[in-house]
């Protein structure tokens, strides 16, 4: 009975330890897939600023954005929104040079380097390329931009 015992119990143990060996690779797996939902987020979300999607743009944007450009100049969700739709900014190329992602609970944070062009009058303007730092937030099944800070830098 004693053998009985001993073998039950080192079942119970490799199965204990296949389980959480299962459970900490599915953690990993999930916070990779965080990171990259959030790389997704923001790749769509310079391809609706592109598009000049405003409906787009209130689904990817949150209600508190707070959005400064590298000019100094600061937008709210409503008056970004606006400048694009209206084409008084008009993104032509949106292209990220560096490009990483940190996720702190539901809070997502890219850093990097992004090449912009716009475009005024029908004529496409000299690059603009941009360090940044933006903010996520995951709320309702999706992340939604809340902050967004850029500066120019040198080619």
């Amino acid at each position: 009975m004693n053998i009985v015992f001993m073998f039950k119990k080192r079942i119970m143990k490799n199965l204990l330890l296949t389980l959480a060996c299962f459970c900490t690779t599915f953690y990993l797996m999930a916070q990779k897939a965080d990171v990259n939902s959030l790389r997704e987020a923001e790749l769509n979300r310079f391809k609706i600023m592109v598009a000049q999607d405003g409906a787009g743009l209130d689904k990817v944007l949150h209600k508190d954005l707070v959005y400064i450009h590298s000019s100094g100049t600061q937008d709210t969700k409503a008056s970004y929104i606006e400048s694009i739709v209206s084409q008084k900014t008009i993104y032509a190329i949106i292209e990220p040079e560096e490009f990483t992602q940190r996720i702190y609970g539901n809070i997502g944070i890219n850093t990097g380097i992004v090449n912009v062009t716009n475009k005024k009058d029908g004529a496409f303007l000299p690059v603009n390329r941009l360090k940044f730092t933006d903010v996520f937030i995951f709320e309702n099944g999706r992340w939604q931009m809340v902050s967004w800070q850029s500066l120019k830098i040198n080619k």
